[in-house]
């Protein structure tokens, strides 16, 4: 499901540099997202905003449409991440909900998006889009994660999953497509793993990508019951990686280790600052 004019977000934020830190600049929000206070946690990167996504509901039930939007302009560094995993609850029969997340990545700015994983309960039916627009010289680490839970622990599964990334590079066509599409789903083919993620990581063209990769793959290596993979993206433009594991937490393992290599390597805009600056910084609320 590729939707190229989705409707009006439900949370819409924008985010600019200003002063040696990321601040918000728009922020929009209709129920049931909801949006407290954003801060500033990293000593050693205090230009970064950190966001984390709350809403009303605490779950996405049958007929919901959600659209959310997130801009960053020129030299912002945001870290998002929601309250914890949000359960996709049963859809009526003919219908499923419909998520679109919109993400604008623009020159020399940096991106770690990485939200909690879906919980798909028995008869969910989830469609969801992703689309990420990033500029050659910015750096985004993108991740999405579901699980499947039966409170009866009848074996029941989830009805439908229809999931798509779209990767562009500053409003060109797409370089990358990836869909996939589960309906009405066996047990079998799961092979006893209840969790399943997917990352991209966006990186500007000076990076040796083919090192990267082998540095995730041997992160992922020293991870328990975690099978993952990781592959160079078209034109050069970064890494992808699909990860299965029985358990949540270890997904969770598996990205902490892809945002472990970015912050090692230092991408993004860094602000110029020196150890004793970086020593005393503290959290600040936006």
């Amino acid at each position: 499901m590729s939707v190229s004019e989705p409707e009006t977000p439900r949370l819409d934020l924008s985010f600019v540099r200003r002063g040696g830190r990321t601040v918000i600049d728009r922020r929009l929000f209709a129920w049931p997202f909801v949006l407290t206070r954003s801060f500033h946690t990293d000593a050693i990167r205090p230009d970064v905003l950190s966001v984390v996504l709350q809403t009303g509901s605490g779950a996405v039930h049958g007929e919901d449409r959600l659209t959310q939007r997130f801009t960053l302009q020129a030299g912002a560094a945001v870290c998002v991440t929601t309250q914890g995993a949000t359960s996709v609850h049963r859809a009526e029969p003919g219908t499923r909900a419909v998520e679109h997340v919109l993400l604008r990545v623009e020159a020399g700015a940096s991106l770690d998006y990485r939200p909690e994983p879906r919980i798909l309960f028995p008869d969910a039916a989830l469609c969801q889009v992703l689309e990420l627009d990033c500029a050659t010289d910015a750096v985004a680490l993108i991740t999405d994660a579901f699980t499947m839970h039966d409170p009866a622990a009848q074996g029941r599964l989830f009805r439908e999953l229809d999931s798509e990334l779209i990767v562009r590079r500053q409003g060109e066509e797409p370089l990358l497509i990836d869909r996939m599409h589960l309906r009405g789903p066996a047990a079998a083919p799961f092979q006893g793993r209840r969790a399943f993620g997917s990352a991209v990581l966006m990186l500007p063209q000076a990076h040796d990508r083919a090192a990267l990769r082998q540095r995730l793959a041997d992160a992922f290596a020293a991870i328990d019951d975690l099978y993952a993979a990781a592959s160079l993206l078209p034109d050069k433009a970064g890494i992808g990686v699909r990860l299965a594991a029985r358990e949540v937490r270890q997904l969770r393992t598996g990205f902490d280790a892809i945002a472990a290599v970015v912050r090692d390597i230092d991408l993004g805009a860094r602000v110029a600052q020196t150890p004793s600056a970086a020593a005393t910084a503290r959290p600040t609320a936006a």
